[in-house]
């Protein structure tokens, strides 16, 4: 390419290219997706209803510690997925939802370990209810893969993981404000495993969902 090319390259570009909209910061996106995804659980509600105990086990600190250690996973795993999305943000912000996954999975666990030898595991049609869970994990991941298709695919196999582990965290956390057959540990500690697997699985699917602009496979 001469020069001449180079400055008509430029001269085009600087005439016809439009200026890039700023998105709002990290923080306000993720506000706005769980603005979005409570909106999901409240239309879970609308047909199926709040379980009959929600006000006995709202004074249950290990069922509170267990709901706030679900909504916590999926809005850090979120906030990771955005962090990703967002070139130039620091490392930290992306692996900061481990360590409380991790510790979800150990409550879960040890909650379940004093009675695991007479729980039976649950079949895998038993595991998530039919209807509510996909309805808020799906909506949920749709509504930030759509936030983050807006900003830059830095890394799309790991933003496809963390946008399906914040959507499976979240139904998690509303499957038990809507059933009453959902506290066992055991099952507890299997669906974050599940999650987790899944997340893990469909990660490679991140390079269809998130490409740059203009690129072609």
């Amino acid at each position: 390419m001469t020069m001449a090319d180079t400055s008509h390259l430029i001269e085009r570009l600087s005439s016809e290219a439009s200026a890039a909209r700023r998105l709002p910061p990290p923080v306000l996106r993720l506000l706005l997706w769980g603005a979005a995804s409570l909106g999901l659980m409240a239309l879970a509600t609308s047909w199926h209803g709040i379980r009959p105990d929600l006000g006995l086990v709202i004074s249950n600190p290990v069922w509170l510690a267990k709901q706030a250690l679900a909504l916590g996973t999926a809005l850090l795993a979120g906030f990771a997925a955005i962090s990703f999305s967002v070139p130039g943000r620091r490392g930290w912000e992306r692996l900061i939802w481990l360590p409380a996954a991790a510790f979800w999975l150990l409550v879960a666990w040890e909650s379940a370990r004093p009675t695991l030898e007479t729980q039976a595991i649950p079949d895998m049609v038993h595991l998530f209810c039919p209807y509510c869970f996909p309805v808020i994990s799906i909506g949920s991941a749709l509504f930030l893969a759509a936030d983050m298709r807006r900003a830059a695919p830095v890394a799309p196999v790991r933003m496809m993981a963390l946008l399906l582990i914040a959507g499976g965290g979240m139904a998690m956390f509303g499957e038990r404000l809507i059933h009453d057959d959902l506290d066992a540990p055991l099952l507890i500690a299997i669906q974050i495993l599940a999650v987790l697997s899944v997340g893990a699985v469909l990660a490679p699917l991140g390079r269809v969902l998130f490409r740059w602009h203009g690129v072609q496979k």
